[in-house]
């Protein structure tokens, strides 16, 4: 069984936001989670740009990828954005 190298996941964030904030004037998150299949990286769009499919594909730099839409303020209302 082959084994993908995965990319360090501050670099993965990084590359994300990179895209995010210049392909799409939207609210979003990157986030990191697991299931039964691993870690993944999760992309939560409030209402997912039309052309994001195309733009962020699985794998990503090694990691499944999934594209999450979500309603208008849920990711203010539990992922707050922390000043630092």
């Amino acid at each position: 069984m082959k084994k993908n190298l995965k990319a360090p996941q501050a670099d993965v964030e990084d590359a994300l936001h990179e895209i995010c904030i210049t392909e799409w004037d939207t609210e979003y998150r990157v986030l990191w989670k697991s299931d039964d299949g691993g870690n993944h990286v999760v992309v939560a769009f409030e209402g997912v740009p039309e052309n994001s499919k195309d733009i962020l594909r699985s794998p990503f730099m090694g990691w499944r990828l999934i594209r999450l839409n979500v309603p208008p303020g849920y990711l203010k209302v539990f992922y707050p954005l922390v000043e630092k």
